[in-house]
């Protein structure tokens, strides 16, 4: 049993320093893994550099929830490969409408968390009279389940909304987006201002909310003056 005991002590100790399991929900991680089920892994990885350098200083500590990296990262992989997208003018829009995922993946993760409060209620009374063995299974179990099905749930009505959009977009304006001339190095430098939100300022978040919309009609402008009815 000590033998055992050093083995396994050993094996996940390791997760310390060679792996850590909160890196699985990277945007690049995310967008390496949607790459090789597509086959398009240039896309894929851009779009996930993008989401990376955005969401960069992010890290969950504490009772901290950060954005839900993954709700927003997914979002654009799917509606882009499910409208055939390549060029950058036209994923950018994709891009910033993913966006508010993140901010409603958390709101369903903190409702999820105030739902938990009376099994944690259960689990104290358990802890003092322990009636049965199964009952802290049961719990997880319960918990596991609930957030799976909110996750997907939530998920699927947000994504059919935004490609329900973006199709009557694409059908009335079939090339507003694509003279925007826009490359993914003009869309990484957008990103990397996300280290704004590191200094935790309302401010600083309306700063460059207003600077991403500045930006977006700057570029959309022209293209708007020159559409002619289908």
């Amino acid at each position: 049993m000590v033998r055992s005991g050093r083995f396994f002590f050993a094996l996940f100790s390791l997760f310390r320093s060679a792996l850590s399991i909160g890196l699985l929900e990277r945007p690049l991680v995310v967008g390496f893994f949607w790459g090789a089920a597509t086959g398009e892994f240039t896309t894929s990885l851009y779009i996930a550099i993008f989401f990376e350098l955005f969401w960069l200083d992010l890290i969950p500590a504490g009772t901290y929830i950060p954005p839900q990296l993954t709700a927003a990262t997914f979002s654009a992989l799917t509606l882009t490969t499910y409208f055939g997208l390549e060029q950058p003018s036209r994923i950018m829009p994709v891009l910033f409408a993913s966006m508010p995922l993140a901010w409603i993946g958390t709101k369903v993760e903190g409702w999820l968390r105030e739902r938990e409060q009376g099994s944690y209620n259960s689990l104290l009374n358990w802890v003092r009279n322990p009636g049965t063995v199964h009952l802290p299974g049961v719990l997880i179990l319960r918990s596991m389940t609930r957030s799976l099905f909110m996750s997907w749930i939530s998920f699927l009505a947000a994504v059919l909304v935004l490609k329900q959009g973006f199709e009557i977009i694409f059908t009335l304006y079939p090339a507003i987006f694509s003279r925007l001339g826009v490359t993914w190095a003009y869309l990484w430098v957008a990103a990397s201002l996300g280290g704004l939100m590191a200094l935790r300022l309302k401010r600083a978040y309306v700063v460059l909310a207003t600077g991403i919309i500045l930006f977006s009609l700057f570029l959309l402008w022209p293209s708007i003056l020159a559409w002619q009815p289908v």
